[in-house]
């Protein structure tokens, strides 16, 4: 068969029944074509960027890797912006491109080296070449989901001879881990036994390895107080009383990093990513690392001890090691310290924690938030508490604005009866105003609050931060809610907390989807969030 009827049956295989992008005239066209045979509707996008992050949150969502269809040159320049974000938020999705010929070195109209493009930012890249273009298929779905996702890239070269391309081929075996080595695990267990106050840093590898259970179970054995990689959250029940907080790496007093540098002796990585943090590793105490993989990077450069290898039987054979360790009411004390940065303003008339509230409070227990950063990220990662990994898709390591929109496409598409909300923020929204038309045409029904303090916040409290002059960074104000409309979406302004909180329940319960315009108070709202990050004004 062809390569694009190769790749739209595989994508049926795998329970795919959306693909992302935008058409061109050559492989793309063949590709909606080879898709609408295969019951694979090709779902037009605004942008090619927005393809790329709709297709990995849809994968995700299905436990497989999305797929995004470019065309060469420009189109596939438009989508590496997509592509990045999947990278550095570690979704899985297989962008195949139209691309120009091979062999050449004439300076064609929109050709350019894809390979050069996305060569830093992609697991894979390969070129089609006919003897095994199955095979180049099978193994770039298999590389996005194995281990760490992220995006993969596949050329068609318009000089491709497109004719038997073979038939589909099978998954490949799984990565089979191997046990630990016994001498660094004894090492470890050293460390962890001379340890008064440990510290567990947990990352998203535990849920993908499926070591829930034993890291919960060595936790307990060990008293250690726990922080979350942000790409982590729910992988440690943020319920249970051994959850100190989200580690992103402000190493700075009055804030969760600060108050465990002086609290906790030992450092005991488990399963964490290197890219889940914003600044180098700065605690100064001893450091243990458990890694399921050899080949992933360290995120502490000189580490006591790094064990690789399952992490299940790490975690199994290390909990023994451990004493009383941190008791309960210094990680609730640590806490607290913490948390009263991030307390309701007094005075405010509508604040971003109303809007955490209503949200944690309206969405089921079975639900999904959908973020990306912004002022308000840091709230998300101190009031709202998730048991379940999956529970919320916020960016993590990219840190990622004009996120949530395509990311809500893509997430709800996939998995149409799970209650969601995405929340984000006004400038990102300005980036992904025509994919409001994708959610009408496509009949995609959730809440859309978009936090709308009409500025850049973020930028606006680093600026006042850094004693800088404000400058630059207001926005002109912009009715969010009757662009929502205009293209065919339910839209509504709320000023208030009891207007969000009725905004918000009748969303949940729409046929469409609702933009919430929520225009929270501005000055509380950017002195709050450098609050959030140990920013602590002097008396």
């Amino acid at each position: 068969m062809k390569f694009a009827d190769l790749l739209m049956q595989d994508a049926a295989r795998r329970g795919i029944k959306h693909v992302f992008g935008l058409p061109g005239s050559g492989f793309p066209m063949d590709a909606m074509e080879a898709g609408r045979k295969a019951g694979v509707e090709f779902v037009h996008v605004a942008h090619e960027s927005s393809a790329a992050i709709a297709a990995a949150y849809y994968g995700a969502g299905l436990g497989t890797a999305g797929l995004a269809i470019g065309v060469k040159g420009v189109g596939a320049g438009n989508m590496l912006g997509g592509v990045a974000n999947a990278f550095f938020e570690r979704m899985p999705v297989v962008c195949a491109f139209e691309a120009g010929p091979t062999n050449s070195d004439i300076n064609l109209v929109q050709v350019t080296d894809h390979s050069a493009m996305f060569g830093g930012i992609t697991k894979s890249f390969s070129t089609l070449e006919r003897s095994t273009a199955n095979d180049t298929l099978r193994d770039a779905v298999a590389n996005a989901t194995d281990g760490r996702r992220g995006p993969v890239v596949i050329d068609y070269p318009s000089n491709f001879d497109d004719g038997d391309c073979g038939d589909l081929q099978s998954a490949p075996a799984g990565y089979e881990e191997s046990s630990p080595d016994a001498n660094s695990l004894e090492q470890a267990k050293k460390l962890i036994s001379s340890a008064k106050h440990p510290m567990v840093i947990v990352g998203a590898d535990v849920a993908t390895t499926r070591a829930t259970a034993e890291l919960v179970e060595f936790v307990e054995a060990i008293g250690g107080a726990v922080q979350v990689n942000m790409d982590a959250r729910g992988v440690f029940p943020e319920s249970h009383p051994r959850f100190a907080g989200v580690m992103t790496g402000n190493y700075v007093p009055n804030t969760v990093e600060g108050e465990l540098q002086e609290l906790c002796d030992l450092a005991i990585l488990v399963g964490a990513d290197s890219l889940m943090t914003h600044a180098p590793w700065a605690f100064k105490m001893p450091a243990i690392e458990l890694v399921s993989r050899p080949e992933y990077r360290t995120t502490v450069p000189n580490p006591e001890v790094r064990v690789n290898g399952s992490l299940k039987e790490s975690l199994n054979a290390l909990s023994s090691a451990g004493g009383d360790g941190v008791s309960i009411e210094e990680i609730d004390l640590a806490k607290q310290n913490v948390l009263k940065y991030f307390e309701r303003p007094a005075g405010a008339k509508f604040s971003i924690q109303d809007i955490v509230a209503s949200c944690r409070e309206s969405l089921p227990g079975d639900g999904v938030v959908i973020s990306e950063t912004g002022a308000f990220v840091r709230m998300l990662e101190h009031l709202w508490e998730f048991d379940k990994f999956g529970q919320f898709l916020g960016t993590s390591g990219g840190r990622t604005m004009g996120l949530m929109i395509p990311a809500s496409l893509g997430a709800k598409m996939a998995n149409p009866d799970v209650p969601m909300i995405g929340i984000g923020g006004d400038g990102s929204t300005l980036m992904r105003l025509g994919d409001f038309e994708v959610f009408a045409r496509m009949n995609v029904a959730m809440p859309l609050v978009i936090v709308n303090d009409r500025a850049l916040g973020t930028m606006k409290s680093r600026q006042v931060s850094r004693g800088l002059p404000k400058f630059g960074l207001d926005l002109t104000p912009v009715d969010f809610a009757a662009i929502g409309r205009a293209s065919g979406l339910n839209g509504v302004i709320v000023n208030t907390p009891k207007e969000f909180e009725t905004a918000l329940a009748q969303a949940m319960a729409a046929d469409r989807a609702t933009v919430i315009d929520a225009r929270i108070d501005q000055q509380p709202y950017w002195d709050n969030f450098a609050l959030s990050i140990g920013a602590i004004p002097e008396d």
